[in-house]
């Protein structure tokens, strides 16, 4: 006997529910697809689940200039909502959401504790996968017509004979210059996570049988177990895993997984031990609440695409006509021995900032219906240092859902989109808030870009006001969007005695870059002593063609920089830092950094000669909706209530949909879980607002809008006859002014 068959049929299968299969069918269930998503545990999340609980990261994390780098679209709204709901960080509420978002779709239905096991092909195509779902004693047979693996392993590609790759490749494969000499099968190493609470009284620990004897080993000579993270959140001041608890990545991950499991609790409570009995922590009250019941896995098989992303793509920051995702985290490789290597714990690798990736990465050279959304992309191992984190994936998966859709509206296949149908996936991957760098909105239907832009007031690009200083004691960097030619920059400066301020002017290179790329020019002023802040003058001489200003002024005391509390979009006030971290290395030079450009609380006070347009009203129909090279952001003067756009058709128009794409503030990092937020919403998003419709001189209420914390407002309406529309805002979530990416208007 067998357990009893069931056969599902929808357009897209999904298998892995991890946070890029929950996007990839999300998206596709958006555009209309029918989708099956299937995970093996009875939990949503992957490695963000409340089993495993690892944060969201992406671009933004490891880096020194990725600046509004996060990730919008689905899982922008994800993270929004869950800071609204959860901002408490609590791993059980965060997975709330995610059945939320995934019930809100009646297209999508979710089969959990479903082992796929089998995989049925017929050529080059599959026919459908088959698993049994624990508890129900039931077989689902799930024939789809097209297929995502987001197992993590790769399982479905693996049993469907799809290329695949395990291991490190050798140096010379991919001219790579951080990979090893020789290939072998290592991967990096997997965590299992833990939890302690304060129970108030005493708690005893008698180390299990199994258990390692920390002591007894060398081990502690080359890593270390903290104390508990003191005066942080309730959440962190704790004992707790520490990402490094890893046990050996040299042997196959798949097929040892049991033994992997019992190394893992080896460790653990072996450490556990450690801190309970050693006598060197503060632990006595302290009980175990949690363990996982299995690791977080970093990496095991990858599935080759028509492209394989490689260490020189990320680090030359490569363009590709079929980019659809970013990322940049730091190639993040660890050491292969985990916490029972003597070698240094971790290297990243610093790139330069977010780079491309492109749609081939996401689907199978050989089976020719199947799409990568997860950590088996196609990638090598070293790039898969940097590409592995969640928010990254999730920007890969996101377009595999709408490709999977241009698959059926097309009757071709996923290589079919790439060589005929790419321009098609970009532009709908911007019309769902996807990055997709260097493009901008190009949809004939939007009726915006053809409109007449008026607004209320425009904040002014400068800073003139001092609220406080900083004394440039070591260099200090400021970051200025420029939009065409600078002839100088103004700083406030007071100076203690006369001296003389070194300075260089970069530009960012890349439009999508914030770090200084590219030497404009270099002097050196002449500054006369000063009690008060006055107006010091940089030449600068060139036109930056819509790409960022770096402004290094050298370290000086004897020169303070006047400072305000006030933010402005896209200017940023660093300072640099020297370093003797063994783990933090630059990718381009593969030598150890030694000093890093951190930002600082306060803005610069400055002014621009000539004057920028940087946030005026034809930013709203410029075609882009985040930050690229420019802020590309319509920002009012410093207040709220009553401010306005319009946006005044030539004629009268059908409309019945509008969508908005507020300032979510992209520079601040959000996670989801092991947090304590003061606020549940991003204070820059625009909370209360009303819409109104324009007709012979007259304004008519489309509806009104309270409570909004959502980067992206799409509003639906009965079809109205209309000369344009008028958004008047009451309310943002905190900020003192309004921020406008984009009006779309249909």
């Amino acid at each position: 006997m067998e357990f009893a068959r069931h056969k599902v049929t929808k357009d897209l299968i999904v298998i892995g529910a991890g946070m890029p299969g929950i996007c990839a069918a999300i998206q596709a269930a958006r555009l209309g697809l029918s989708v099956a998503l299937v995970n093996n545990r009875g939990v949503l999340g992957g490695n963000a689940s409340p089993e495993i609980r690892v944060t969201v990261s992406g671009a933004d994390g490891s880096e020194e200039f990725n600046f509004y780098a996060r990730e919008t679209g689905i899982l922008e709204e994800i993270r929004l909502e869950n800071l609204h709901r959860n901002p408490q960080g609590n791993p059980y509420v965060w997975e709330t959401v995610l059945f939320d978002f995934i019930g809100r779709e009646e297209n999508i239905e979710l089969f959990l504790n479903t082992n796929i096991d089998c995989v049925e092909t017929d050529g080059d195509r599959i026919v459908y996968v088959s698993g049994s779902q624990q508890g129900s004693e039931k077989r689902f047979d799930f024939y789809g017509r097209f297929f995502v693996d987001n197992t993590g392993d790769g399982t479905v590609g693996y049993l469907a004979g799809a290329e695949h790759r395990m291991g490190r490749e050798a140096r010379a494969e991919f001219d790579e210059g951080i990979a090893p000499e020789e290939a072998d099968e290592a991967v990096l190493p997997s965590t299992l996570t833990f939890y302690a609470r304060d129970t108030g009284r005493p708690v005893p620990f008698k180390r299990p049988d199994f258990a390692l004897d920390l002591a007894a080993t060398d081990i502690l000579q080359y890593r270390r177990i903290p104390e508990r993270t003191k005066n942080r959140t309730f959440r962190m001041d704790t004992y707790r895993f520490q990402w490094y608890y890893e046990i050996p990545g040299r042997f196959n991950q798949i097929e040892n997984s049991e033994k992997v499991m019992q190394m893992h609790r080896e460790l653990v409570y072996g450490i556990w031990d450690y801190i309970k009995n050693s006598g060197k922590y503060d632990s006595e009250t302290y009980d175990l609440e949690y363990v996982a019941c299995i690791p977080g896995k970093r990496e095991s098989r990858r599935l080759m695409g028509d492209y394989i992303l490689t260490e020189k793509d990320l680090v030359e920051q490569r363009d590709f006509e079929d980019v659809v995702g970013h990322g940049g985290w730091s190639i993040d490789l660890h050491a292969i021995d985990g916490f029972f290597s003597k070698e240094v714990i971790n290297k990243h690798y610093f790139l330069k900032g977010i780079y491309q990736i492109p749609y081939r990465t996401g689907y199978s050279k050989n089976v020719e219906n199947l799409f990568m959304a997860g950590r088996c992309m196609s990638t090598s191992h070293v790039a898969f240092g940097s590409t592995r984190v969640m928010a990254t994936l999730c920007t890969l998966a996101q377009a595999v859902g709408i490709a999977a859709y241009l698959c059926i509206k097309h009757n071709t296949t996923p290589r079919g989109i790439y060589e005929k149908h790419m321009k098609e996936l970009q532009q709908l991957l911007l019309a769902h808030d996807q990055y997709v760098i260097g493009h901008r909105n190009e949809d004939p239907q939007d009726k915006a870009p053809k409109a007449k832009v008026t607004v209320s007031s425009t904040l002014e690009f400068a800073l003139k006001e001092a609220e406080n200083y900083v004394v440039a004691d070591r260099d200090l960097g400021v970051i200025l969007p420029a939009k065409d030619q600078v002839d100088s920059v103004k700083f406030l400066a007071r100076v203690a005695e006369d001296t003389k301020l070194a300075y260089k002017v970069y530009s960012s290179g890349k439009k999508e870059n914030y770090s200084p790329d590219v030497l404009v020019t270099s002097g050196e002023l002449s500054l006369a002593a000063s009690a008060d802040f006055h107006w010091i003058e940089i030449p600068v001489g060139h036109d930056f063609g819509g790409k960022n200003m770096f402004v290094e002024l050298g370290a000086n005391p004897q020169v303070c920089l006047g400072v305000t509390t006030k933010q402005l979009p896209g200017v940023l006030l660093l300072s640099r830092h020297a370093i003797q971290s063994p783990t933090i290395w630059d990718a381009i030079t593969l030598q150890r950094k030694e000093y890093l450009w951190r930002s600082m609380k306060h803005s610069p006070c400055f002014q621009v000669t000539p004057d920028q347009d940087i946030y005026g009203a034809s930013n709203i129909t410029n075609g882009y909706h985040r930050p690229y090279g420019l802020p590309n952001l319509w920002a009012s003067a410093d207040r709220v209530t009553g401010e306005y756009v319009t946006l005044e058709f030539d004629g009268t128009e059908e409309i019945r949909e509008i969508c908005f794409t507020f300032d979510s503030n992209l520079n601040a990092r959000i996670n989801n879980i092991e947090v304590e937020y003061e606020q549940n919403t991003i204070p820059e998003v625009v909370r209360d607002y009303a819409v109104y419709y324009l007709r012979d001189g007259k304004e008519y209420k489309l509806t009104e809008v309270t409570g909004n914390y959502q980067r992206v407002n799409r509003l639906t309406f009965d079809p109205v006859q209309a000369d344009g529309i008028k958004v008047i805002f009451h309310k943002t979530n905190g900020a003192p002014r309004v921020g406008l990416y984009e009006i779309r208007v249909y």
